[in-house]
């Protein structure tokens, strides 16, 4: 192994020891990522299948089969209830809505009489109320659709083509924007802390009286930073793969391991280029963290960014975590190469943007 090889595992040795032993790092690393899962598990669960209570008065076989059809429904989290019980859970916000099956409904329906089946919704805000306007006849049509062709009044027969192989929950979506997140976070937190501290600690000085080319301490601290991140990749991407929530499939781990790993190494070089700049733990944690978090909303990490206002599709496609995530996303959740040259192609050039700026960033204050 040559002296320059020995310099480098020395230092990324070193810098992943002590990373180990700094629970502050790692805390500064996975805290802001875990606390916006939590708030993407609740989230999730707020605007999932709506609580309504359901009222059936009539326990004859087409409304027994109606209600089924209802508690079923992935629009609905169904709690059967008494009319009297009903009005009490809808005033008290423990249901959004009361589906009521009216006691009739069998006798008008064999006669082919209209009798309505009633909601009473608590428009509290637009997007329950329109999500629950559009469940309840959409559950209905769902309910003729399967009835015997004599039996359907209407003749309804719903043909639903889906574009992706597999549907998605909002949760499960929502883990590749906070796993481009975490990886942001890792590579700059840790690569920026670990630059940083060699002048915070003062070893910068031996480093630089150490018979080595500053060039070797440059990619020392470059792959560093990137192992860490790798590292933390590597665990998040196991449990993924264990719970199903991130498992690629077949050949999708091919560029998804490739859109992480240069995820991960353009997140060091800015960790790098801003560690060397700021060469304070507070300054580095203070402009990573943020910018981390900047790029995650502005590349369309909180919803599918085709259904965000014009203007932030359009600062998206300046952002390069947003390419990563696209990229992930099709790989991951559906086994596709959908625009994967065009993505690849914006990480590559990213990450070598990235380099250039950190190696210049280093240099001169090694130099100064």
């Amino acid at each position: 192994m040559t002296p320059e090889l020995v310099a480098i595992w020395a230092i990324v040795r070193k810098d992943i020891a002590v990373w180990i032993r700094q629970p502050a790092a790692i805390a500064a690393t996975l805290l802001p990522a875990l606390g916006l899962i939590l708030v993407l598990y609740i989230g999730a669960s707020a605007v999932g299948r709506n609580p309504v209570a359901l009222v059936a008065e009539d326990d004859g076989p087409r409304a027994q089969e109606l209600a089924a059809i209802l508690e079923d429904s992935d629009a609905f989290n169904v709690t059967e209830l008494s009319a009297a019980q009903a009005s009490v859970a809808l005033q008290s916000l423990q249901v959004a809505a009361v589906i009521t099956i009216p006691a009739n409904f069998d006798q008008a329906f064999d006669a082919g009489e209209p009798d309505p089946v009633q909601i009473q919704i608590n428009n509290l805000n637009l997007d329950f109320t329109n999500d629950l306007r559009r469940s309840l006849p959409a559950a209905i049509t769902d309910y003729y659709a399967q009835l015997p062709e004599t039996a359907n009044p209407i003749g309804v027969d719903v043909q639903e083509t889906d574009l992706r192989q597999q549907d998605i929950g909002l949760l499960q979506f929502q883990l590749i924007p906070n796993l481009v997140l975490l990886l942001t976070i890792a590579g700059a937190v840790n690569a920026g802390l670990a630059t940083a501290r060699e002048w915070e600690d003062q070893t910068i000085k031996e480093l630089l009286l150490a018979p080595i080319h500053r060039g070797t301490l440059i990619v020392a601290k470059l792959l560093a930073g990137w192992l860490t991140t790798l590292v933390i990749a590597a665990i998040v991407l196991a449990i993924g793969g264990v719970t199903g929530y991130l498992r690629p499939e077949g050949g999708a781990w091919l560029p998804a391991l490739i859109t992480i790993l240069l995820l991960a190494l353009a997140s060091a070089a800015v960790g790098v280029a801003v560690g060397a700049a700021a060469r304070r733990f507070q300054r580095v944690a203070a402009l990573t963290i943020p910018l981390a978090f900047y790029l995650f909303f502005l590349s369309g990490g909180i919803s599918v960014i085709a259904f965000l206002p014009p203007w932030v599709q359009t600062i998206a496609q300046f952002v390069p975590t947003y390419y990563g995530m696209h990229a992930l996303q099709m790989a991951v959740f559906y086994n596709s190469t959908d625009d994967l040259g065009r993505d690849l192609t914006v990480l590559v050039a990213t990450t070598l943007v990235m380099l250039g700026i950190a190696v210049v960033s280093l240099r001169r204050r090694l130099a100064a």
